[in-house]
């Protein structure tokens, strides 16, 4: 198995609306993983945290996390990220059909 760099990534929730986000290399945020800026050191994520944990009009409570990165696809390494990223794990219920 090769051996997968580690990189770090920014994440939060979109004030407004509520949903996941990933900051990009420009500053703004992505509602995909894939256009998540992938930090080299936790010590470099952590420092832009820093920075961004002050636009909280835009982003509530950012935090880092760990991601495994093989080209351009960025992973992450944890049961709760992952569920961010693609989203739910059951399937939605279909709505009931009323009798004829």
């Amino acid at each position: 198995m090769p051996n997968v760099p580690t990189c770090y990534v920014i994440t939060g929730s979109l004030t407004e609306e509520g949903l996941v986000a990933y900051l990009r290399a420009d500053g703004t945020w992505a509602s995909s993983i894939a256009d998540a800026h992938p930090f080299e050191s936790e010590a470099e994520a952590e420092a832009r945290l820093a920075e961004v944990k002050g636009a909280e009009s835009i982003i509530t409570e950012p935090y880092v996390f760990a991601a495994e990165r093989s080209g351009d696809t960025i992973r992450p390494t944890s049961a709760r990220e992952i569920l961010r990223a693609e989203g739910p794990s059951t399937r939605l219920r279909r709505p009931d059909h009323a009798a004829s």
